[in-house]
């Protein structure tokens, strides 16, 4: 199965097959995304993402021609809620009628799924069943289906990230008996990107609560840039060279913490490794050189004028916007729940890399921090897949792994 993942920082690339022990990666790829080309979920420029992702494709030999694409953002709705028991045909019929208290806009230009979790019955005898609604603009889903269409491939399935990354991180999830009460052993997966940060609730392997949060890594790039009128590039190796401030008190070890190299330059140079002569790739080896030269006398340059203190307080700030909205999203859950027991954060995206972010996430919240790898349980087909590089990557292919590997 090829997926797709269309993200503000990178597109990925992710082909699956399914094996009698589990999952074989045959191959993958992963590409810049033009700048402000997609932002929060949605794709502004169809052309320049369907021109980088055929360059990617054809790089990579990838030529399987149908594709499962996943959307986000905060105009997707994802609701558990609970109606009368009811038939497949008369669910999608009555949903119809449901959606409008959930959905808060035009459901003629809208999409609309529900999928029937379990039954239960009320105190009074009555017959009910807990459905998941999924509702999102037509237009999210058409922006990539057009790009879909102008490399060659046709969608298979559209499905929501939410989803894909439970299956990404299938292996790491908390196990759940019957006799447990409803919402009481949670586990978080929080992916924390470039423009936006995913926080997903599951119980056992059930989507409990979703929300998109509209702030990212490239907000804490935009305010170093700001403060002291650098390049955004520059910015983002300050961020990731300062990293978090550790608070005073000691904080114990994260779990199965990795380091992740991500950064947009490396990304770049991977993006530059075409066919060359000789002669071409030995000039462009002397100009690298001077380039990383250059780049690291400027980086130099910059900590050595800048205040480090002020931009070690920008990332702070950043982050702790980021976790604020977390702890709203996880307080509001609470209310809901009010005997819930957060098992566990998967901490994943570009951002989990940022030095010191899973100590001070743990300190924050009082939770376990889990950096984990979705390739767990993946094999990997050596002759065609670059070993190194998808190691350095593997963070980022999580949502694209987990849409490979739906069944349908």
């Amino acid at each position: 199965m090829l997926a797709i993942d269309f993200g503000a920082r990178s597109i990925k690339a992710v082909q699956l097959s399914k094996t009698g022990g589990g999952y074989h990666l045959e191959n993958f790829g992963i590409v810049l995304t033009p700048p402000d080309s997609i932002l929060h979920g949605e794709i502004k420029d169809v052309a320049a993402v369907s021109q980088a992702l055929a360059k990617m494709l054809r790089k990579k030999r990838i030529y399987e021609r149908g594709s499962v694409i996943a959307i986000t953002g905060q105009k997707v709705i994802v609701r558990e809620i609970t109606t009368p028991l009811m038939t497949e045909k008369e669910l999608a019929e009555g949903i119809q009628w449901e959606a409008p208290k959930y959905v808060p806009y035009d459901l003629k230009e809208s999409l609309l799924d529900a999928i029937k979790i379990e039954e239960l019955e009320e105190k009074e005898g009555s017959k009910m069943m807990k459905v998941l609604l999924v509702a999102a603009p037509k237009s999210l889903v058409e922006q990539q289906i057009s790009v879909l269409k102008n490399v060659k491939i046709q969608p298979k399935a559209v499905d929501i990230v939410a989803n894909a990354q439970i299956r990404a991180f299938e292996n790491y999830l908390s196990p759940v008996s019957s006799s447990e009460e409803d919402g009481t052993r949670i586990d978080i997966i929080l992916s924390i990107g470039a423009s936006t940060t995913e926080i997903t609730l599951i119980e056992g392997d059930r989507l409990k609560f979703t929300r998109t949060i509209l702030k990212g890594g490239n907000d804490i790039n935009k305010a170093i840039e700001k403060k002291l009128n650098i390049p955004f590039n520059e910015a983002e190796m300050l961020k990731r060279k300062i990293g978090l401030s550790l608070p005073e008190e000691k904080t114990e070890k994260v779990a199965e913490m990795e380091e992740i190299e991500e950064t947009e330059e490396d990304l770049g140079k991977e993006e530059e490794k075409e066919e060359k002569s000789e002669e071409e790739a030995l000039t462009d080896k002397i100009e690298k050189v001077k380039k990383e030269k250059t780049e690291k006398e400027n980086s130099e340059e910059s900590l050595a004028l800048a205040n480090q203190k002020e931009i070690a307080d920008l990332i702070n700030a950043g982050v702790y916007e980021i976790f604020n909205e977390v702890r709203k999203s996880l307080n509001y859950f609470k209310t809901q729940y009010q005997k819930v027991n957060y098992k566990r954060i998967i901490l994943c995206g570009g951002m989990a890399q940022l030095p010191n972010l899973g100590q001070v996430l743990k300190k924050q919240f009082g939770i376990t921090v889990v950096i984990a790898n979705p390739l767990k349980g993946i094999t990997v087909n050596e002759h065609e897949v670059d070993i190194n590089h998808l190691d350095k990557y593997k963070s980022a292919l999580a949502t694209a792994i987990g849409l490979a590997k739906r069944e349908r």
